[in-house]
């Protein structure tokens, strides 16, 4: 039987690139880390690593090994989590990441009606965005965006439901010429002032970079906010103009007016990635039925 211990330092190994990094995140001096790799190996049957240079990189059986073993870390984690629940004297827990915009619109109804039914249950939930420190352990649900174009993501250990589409709009100062249209061209915007609401390398910064650039146009940005709120801000000014999810649009001051967006209409898609762990649970069970009618609501 392979040991776990030895198994998380080979992975921490692949992860972090050295010995020497890895014997500094895991509190191990890097011949203790050697030593683990090696037992592993002979543990295992497999050449894990080879000479790279002046230090080391995994073989594709090390790589495969790393791959193939995370469902397994990952269950690992979460029985750690569940013991600690039980030592503890908490019955159930359930945990849910999730992105911003979730977060804000859905999360605080959902954590208040899955707490009224389900009292007992210590409930959790954090963001998974770019800059966000990742869970200790994996989340009994996870929501993430996906770019319809692209591949589905895959999460080991979790099935995944999509649940919605989730339309762009664009918020506009309410005075400004486009106001009173049903409905904006993306290429009505070529000439306008933009804010950048998302900053960051994100599925939605992302998606809006791909929409302007099928439009033909380059945007051009005076203004760079950090999230959303900032941009909404920007736009009550009158500074600009801003593209947004429409999920993010749900609460605007008077201000601003938003239009949907047309030739093209960017969208993201709205994924549920649910553990399987977690619909063995009531509260788990609920929350999936929960969320899953918000998302029929953006649609």
């Amino acid at each position: 039987m392979v040991d776990v211990n030895r198994l998380r330092v080979f992975r921490a190994v692949v992860a972090s690139g050295s010995v020497g990094a890895a014997a500094t995140h895991l509190g191990y001096t890097p011949s203790a880390v050697s030593q683990h790799l090696s037992a592993l190996a002979k543990e295992t049957g497999l050449t894990l690593f080879e000479k790279s240079g002046r230090g080391i990189a995994p073989t594709a059986a090390g790589l495969e090994l790393a791959s193939r073993s995370e469902e397994l870390m990952s269950s690992i984690a979460r029985l750690d989590g569940e013991i600690d629940d039980l030592r503890s004297g908490r019955t159930q827990t359930l945990s849910v990441s999730t992105f911003a915009s979730a977060a804000e619109e859905w999360m605080p109804d959902v954590a208040s009606t899955v707490l009224a039914e389900f009292p007992d249950v210590v409930f959790t939930f954090r963001l998974n965005e770019n800059g966000v420190a990742a869970a200790p352990t994996p989340p009994d649900i996870d929501i993430r965006t996906e770019v319809p174009e692209e591949g589905p993501t895959r999460m080991a250990g979790y099935e995944r439901h999509v649940v919605s589409n989730d339309r762009y709009v664009v918020l506009l100062p309410a005075g400004h010429r486009l106001a009173g249209e049903r409905e904006v061209k993306f290429a009505d915007l070529a000439d306008e002032p933009w804010i950048d609401d998302d900053p960051g390398e994100t599925t939605c910064g992302g998606i809006v970079v791909r929409a302007a650039r099928a439009a033909g146009i380059t945007p051009r940005y005076v203004a760079y906010a950090g999230d959303h709120h900032g941009g909404i801000a920007f736009v009550a000014a009158g500074i600009g103009v801003t593209i947004v999810p429409g999920l993010a649009a749900g609460n605007l001051p008077p201000t601003v007016v938003k239009r949907p967006l047309v030739s093209p209409t960017p969208e993201r898609r709205i994924v549920l990635f649910v553990h399987r762990q977690a619909m063995l649970k009531p509260a788990g069970r609920r929350v999936v039925e929960l969320l899953t009618k918000k998302c029929a609501a953006v649609a």
